[in-house]
């Protein structure tokens, strides 16, 4: 799948294509002997995970640098966290702490 109209490919086309595979993301983290969660993590704009983000871009057949510009480099490399330039709105989402009454 060739993306033309923007950098890499969209984080929900990633989910879309490794759900189709596999069912969902929680079961392919437990088979790649990870959390239930770390698939997902790494999908997050904010997160550094280069050894999940290859293997991920390896079950879908691709290059990680064709997922994920801003993450590698053409030559395979993962980018740092300084190199990645992410805006305030690529940074993960938390929500506040709210004090119970």
């Amino acid at each position: 799948m060739e993306r033309h109209d923007q950098p890499g490919w969209h984080r929900e086309d990633i989910k879309a294509a490794l759900r189709k595979r596999h069912g969902s993301l929680e079961r392919l983290s437990r088979a790649w002997g990870y959390h239930k969660s770390t698939v997902a993590v790494a999908l997050n704009p904010g997160s550094y995970i280069p050894t999940v983000e290859r293997r991920i871009a390896e079950e879908m057949g691709e290059h990680p640098h064709a997922l994920w510009p801003n993450r590698w480099t053409p030559e395979g490399h993962p980018r740092s966290v300084a190199e990645r330039n992410l805006s305030p709105s690529d940074a993960p989402a938390h929500r506040p702490i709210q004090k119970v009454a």
